[in-house]
């Protein structure tokens, strides 16, 4: 529950940020959207290399299942 809050605070940031952007573009809240935007951008950076780095294992047990099907033609039993 708390990554999805998480991602749910960071999407509400960008919104605010957009808007606040797009609103008073000459006003003083333009480094406050600015800023929000920017948060929400790394955190959807952090999101990327997570999932990233979540799959790594996938990928090796994918390389050794292909291994053992080229030693012996068969798809190895999950």
């Amino acid at each position: 529950m708390r990554r999805a809050t998480a991602y749910a605070l960071s999407f509400v940031c960008g919104l605010v940020g957009f808007v606040l952007l797009t609103a008073d573009p000459s006003g003083g809240l333009v480094i406050v959207g600015v800023v929000l935007l920017v948060v929400a951008l790394v955190s959807a950076i952090a999101f990327t290399l997570r999932v990233g780095r979540r799959s790594q294992p996938d990928r090796e047990r994918e390389a050794r299942a292909r291994e053992v099907f080229d030693q012996t033609g068969e798809w190895p039993s999950e």
